[in-house]
């Protein structure tokens, strides 16, 4: 099964100025199900291309901007995406940014996902 995982980092003015997250963890350790449908590999032209939009679309729509964490190369297995501009809570100066760390998709995938979502 194909999943996206989905973490958190919390950062704080104090945190910060130790160099560290306040807070850190799972929003979604199961993972959201990267499935298409026979709808979607027809719009696709096949499996893995649908796979492929799906991935960076479901990225893309949870937060916007990615940066990947291997840049300018991905390495399968290895490679995590993190939201450009973390959310801003104006109460207390802290900023959330989400990180989205793909699982169970094969190289070529994975591949796919790095070229959709950084342009390379």
């Amino acid at each position: 099964m194909r999943r996206i995982k989905i973490s958190y980092q919390t950062v704080t003015p104090e945190s910060a100025e130790d160099g560290d997250y306040a807070d850190h963890g799972w929003i979604d350790e199961d993972g959201v199900c990267i499935e298409p449908d026979d709808c979607d590999v027809e719009d696709y032209g096949s499996e893995s291309d649908a796979v492929i939009a799906l991935a960076a679309k479901t990225i893309r729509d949870d937060c916007g901007g990615v940066e990947a964490s291997d840049y300018p190369k991905c390495y399968p297995g290895h490679t995590w995406y993190t939201q450009i501009d973390a959310d801003k809570d104006y109460s207390d100066g802290s900023e959330t940014t989400r990180s989205y760390h793909l699982d169970g998709f094969s190289v070529s995938e994975e591949l796919g996902i790095y070229a959709e979502l950084t342009g390379r």
